[in-house]
């Protein structure tokens, strides 16, 4: 077994702890994964996240729809024409004293009302002076590309704070896979120092068989590590919106460490510990719902309009070809004809389906206020719930840095000690996995500050 585990660990270190495993290769930098920082990272998957750039799409066509609802306000100015083969023509009777006022008054005539060949050729103009369907879309049309903006904003907020929350897992994670690597290599040299004692009959069999177990559990940890850092890699390239791949995440290097982490957010987290006073609440996602409200109060105004008349502008300005022959070219045949026409049109009927309607929209509007004061509600309580957690992380970061640091002048006097043979080395083990442990809740610690200010970043809206 032993034989079995040493080639496999020392294999699995030189894998991880290469130049090419760290990401540090050129490849790597061409690829722009190693040694990234936080800021590259967020700023990699702002501009690569392919949520974001199908939302800055989604923008361009509502800016677009904009544009084209603008559009159709202006008069709609066409030229038309056709051109016509009268087969048979229709025949109608008259009475012949229209023609003859010496005709018998029973007697008939039939006339075409048609020639063998017409055409039509002219400008049409059609204009909506006033249409309550539509009078209110431009209006309308602004509000929705408001809160396609709001939606955008909202996503690249939500992206920063998810990249450095799986960027920051990453760092931890790749700091616990270096501490676990540590403790491997330590057991590893306690492992065959027992061995050698027990070869001279200086250390018990159980004291041997638990620096063996002890080397195998640090095996264990450290591939779990290994499998924990993959796997915070693999989620930190989905979203940079990369592919996610063996080869890319054996690329990824994040090049910033937790206290650089806790360094730069520290400010921050003592500017909001600091905020004195009620809360008021704001952000984005407020901002969207307000938009919201607004829109369907637009809603309302243009159901009610409904129920007005509409007024429309049309008119013509060309000719007319009657012919019995093909002879567009003779003028002869050619006769002006124009006209403008104001139409006046008043829904009846509609009127009872439009009540019904702007009922309806009434109540959307109570309910999409409602939903406004419940995220006002919401924002206030998680961002005191938010504090509240800050300011806890905060002070647990200083009580585990302590603790740490008490714990590593231990395990230094330990050393001390067993070097002089004061105690066994046993005693030093259990120093030394109290020191991990200590070290562990320490960079968790700050690890929690880090997550706990993003999370009030994300609440704010900033």
């Amino acid at each position: 077994m032993r034989n079995y585990i040493i080639p496999s660990v020392l294999f699995v270190l030189l894998i991880c702890y290469s130049p090419e495993g760290k990401g540090q290769g050129a490849g790597s930098r061409a690829q722009g994964l190693g040694n990234i920082t936080l800021d590259e990272a967020i700023q990699l998957g702002v501009s690569n996240s392919p949520k974001l750039i199908s939302q800055k799409l989604k923008l361009q066509k509502e800016e677009q729809e904009l544009s084209r609802v603008k559009l159709s306000k202006i008069p709609d100015i066409n030229v038309t024409g056709d051109l016509r083969r009268n087969i048979i023509i229709p025949t109608t009777p008259i009475p012949a004293s229209i023609m003859n006022p010496a005709a018998d008054p029973d007697q008939m005539l039939y006339m075409k009302f048609n020639t063998g060949w017409n055409s039509t050729a002219g400008i049409n103009l059609s204009l909506d002076i006033f249409n309550p369907a539509t009078y209110r879309q431009t209006k309308d049309q602004k509000i929705k590309n408001k809160i396609t903006e709001y939606d955008l904003q909202i996503s690249e907020n939500d992206l920063r704070a998810d990249i450095a929350k799986a960027y920051a897992a990453c760092v931890i994670s790749q700091d616990q896979v270096e501490s676990f690597s540590s403790d491997t290599a330590f057991y590893r040299k306690s492992l065959d120092e027992s061995e050698t004692l027990y070869s001279r009959q200086n250390i018990s069999l159980t004291e041997k068989n638990n620096a063996f177990i002890a080397y195998n559990t640090s095996i264990m940890q450290y591939q779990n590590a290994v499998n924990v850092l993959n796997e915070s890699k693999a989620n930190l390239l989905y979203l940079l919106g990369m592919e996610t791949s063996a080869q890319k995440i054996d690329l990824l290097h994040v090049a910033e460490d937790i206290d650089a982490l806790y360094n730069k957010m520290n400010p921050v987290a003592q500017g909001y510990v600091r905020t004195k006073g009620d809360f008021v609440a704001t952000g984005t996602e407020l901002s969207r719902q307000s938009e919201i409200v607004v829109l369907t109060q637009n809603q309302v105004r243009s159901s009610r309009m409904k129920i007005a008349p509409s007024l429309s502008l049309k008119g013509f300005y060309g000719s007319n070809f009657y012919s019995n022959d093909f002879d567009f070219g003779n003028g002869d045949f050619w006769h002006g004809n124009s006209y403008l026409a104001l139409s006046l049109k008043v829904p009846l009927t509609q009127s009872l389906a439009t009540n019904k309607e702007t009922s309806q929209l009434k109540l959307q509007k109570q309910i999409e206020t409602e939903n406004l004061r419940e995220m006002q509600n919401l924002k206030s309580r998680e961002w005191l719930d938010a504090k509240n957690k800050l300011i806890v992380s905060m002070r647990e970061y200083e009580i585990l840095q302590q603790n740490y640091e008490l714990s590593l002048e231990n395990l230094n006097a330990s050393k001390a000690q067993l070097d002089k043979e004061y105690i066994q080395e046993k005693d030093f083990l259990q120093e030394k996995v109290t020191n991990r442990n200590a070290y562990q809740s320490f960079l968790q610690a700050a690890y929690n500050v880090f997550l706990n200010t993003i999370e009030l970043k994300k609440i704010v809206g900033e």
